[in-house]
């Protein structure tokens, strides 16, 4: 049985939204506090918004621990001198260049994701086990931020492959806690979705940059090195994931039940496959010159996109010399201009449409990936480099608010939660890639520089796949029936994202 709030006759001003009971005058502040934060004091608002903001310190945290252990690996490979700094040198560590370590990260993190995706959807969808999944996916990440403040010289592989793990179970919490969307859509109501969504988007990035900017201030108030910085930023996270994450598992998000019922001889490990399957042939038969395209578009953007910080933050520590400090201001700068960047996307795609929107800004962000590269020398351009931080960080906001709305566009409202699973499964199908193929060239003597610049080579793909699609009106007119130049019955323009479609997108982003 769905655990949705059920209406009752006393009704509040929003449709789906439960009557609120007479209360003593500090309940009722708390719950006139809640109202004013945005999220109307839904219960699984609240918890999305907790989680998210643990989402956020979470991925601060990456940056200060990935410079430690790329730091560390270095020092046992003998890569660094008497002044603690790191230079490149031909030794390795455990098989490996250091400078392959955070790649090396992501690409097993990534190949585990991409695998596991279709089983874990399936325990969301068929199980009641979607509750219990996400709350001790949360305390194995707790566990390993803890235990990562003991990362020191002799510690640090075994932690480096609890890195690993932590990015997998990441992708796990992402999966479990926004399988919640659909039901707060249903209970608070289109209307009041629009407004929830980008607050929790927000508050994410809000929080993310907030860590950042702790952690930097501490680190410079007690002149840190890399090591002492990634021990520092692993215990503040610990602590917070322990009160966002306990908070919004157990207080807020309620257990559920299964979705939906396996069929006769299903199990969890085909039932997943099988629909990922199911869909794709029916986007191949019927949405061939969009939706389809689009995906495949998604599949190669996506890799290059999520590989960026990666290979940065290996280009920013070996050819830069930067710092955990240094490397953090510059991710701070970025998370500041994503926010001109989305501007950035809301205007283009109002002069031109989605598909052109987001071409220009893969261009965009391929020159200024390449630029950066061809700018940033050594260490004399770390100035330089928060500069360009500011361009990434506009390529960033453009790129994920244009492909997000492209798919609310493209995405037939009766389909939307559909369309969302294979969305989120495109997504991650091939973010090992690139990093491994990083390693690859770095083992083989290739320069940083190329490894970097190899990510246009994906960005060139999903141009091909997006220029492969026909005019913006046909596109439209395919992917929506034959209302491409008309008002839908529910009154949406085509061309503008419907709330369903813009609730599932937040599922899987």
């Amino acid at each position: 049985m769905d655990d949705t709030v059920e209406p009752s006759n006393n009704h509040s001003d929003h449709q789906g939204v439960p009557p609120e009971p007479q209360t003593t005058n500090d309940e009722t502040t708390t719950r006139t506090c809640c109202k004013c934060s945005g999220f109307r004091g839904n219960q699984r608002a609240r918890g999305l918004a907790t989680i998210g903001a643990g989402r956020g310190s979470l991925l601060g945290a990456n940056i200060f621990i990935s410079t430690s252990l790329l730091y560390l690996a270095s020092e046992q490979a003998g890569c660094t001198n008497e002044n603690n700094e790191t230079f490149d040198c031909d030794a390795k560590v455990y098989g490996f260049q250091p400078s392959s370590l955070i790649t090396n990260i992501a690409a097993i993190a990534g190949i585990l994701a991409a695998v596991t995706n279709p089983v874990i959807g399936a325990i969301v969808d068929y199980t009641d086990h979607r509750h219990s999944v996400g709350l001790y996916s949360c305390v194995a990440l707790i566990l390993i931020q803890a235990i990562q403040v003991y990362t020191v010289s002799s510690t640090w592989f075994p932690m480096a492959i609890l890195q690993a793990v932590a990015a997998f179970l990441y992708q796990i919490v992402i999966t479990t806690t926004y399988a919640y969307f659909p039901e707060l859509s249903d209970e608070v109501g289109e209307k009041i979705i629009k407004n929830i969504s980008p607050k929790l988007t927000m508050l994410q990035f809000g929080t993310q940059g907030l860590f950042v900017v702790l952690v930097i201030g501490i680190s410079m108030a007690l002149s840190a090195d890399d090591v002492l910085i990634g021990q520092i930023s692993q215990g503040i996270n610990a602590v917070f994931l322990v009160l966002t994450f306990g908070y919004g598992w157990i207080v807020f998000l309620p257990k559920v039940k299964a979705k939906s019922n396996l069929s006769d001889g299903q199990s969890l490990w085909t039932a997943g496959f099988t629909q990922i399957f199911h869909t794709l042939t029916h986007i191949n038969n019927h949405y061939k010159r969009s939706i389809r395209w689009f995906l495949l578009a998604v599949c190669f953007a996506e890799a290059a996109s999520s590989a960026f910080a990666v290979c940065a933050i290996s280009y920013m520590n070996v050819v830069l010399k930067m710092n955990g400090t240094e490397t953090g201001l510059v991710f701070l700068t970025v998370l500041i201009f994503t926010v001109p960047g989305a501007k950035l996307s809301e205007f283009v795609v109002k002069k031109t449409n989605y598909n052109t929107c987001w071409r220009l800004n893969i261009v965009y962000f391929s020159i200024s990936t390449v630029a950066g590269v061809l700018i940033l020398h050594d260490e004399n351009d770390k100035d330089l480099c928060n500069i360009m931080g500011a361009f990434w960080g506009i390529a960033l906001g453009w790129f994920y608010a244009t492909q997000n709305g492209f798919f609310a566009v493209l995405v037939p409202q009766e389909q939307a939660a559909e369309m969302a699973g294979i969305y989120n499964f495109a997504s991650l199908i091939l973010v090992w890639l690139p990093p491994l193929v990083f390693t690859v060239m770095i083992e083989a003597g290739i320069s940083l520089n190329y490894g970097v610049m190899h990510l246009v080579g994906y960005f060139a793909i999903a141009i091909f796949f997006l220029s492969l699609m026909p005019e913006w009106d046909e596109v439209l007119a395919e992917s929506h029936g034959l209302r491409s130049n008309c008002k839908s019955a529910e009154g949406h323009t085509q061309g503008e994202p419907n709330a369903a479609s813009l609730a599932d997108i937040e599922r899987v982003k």
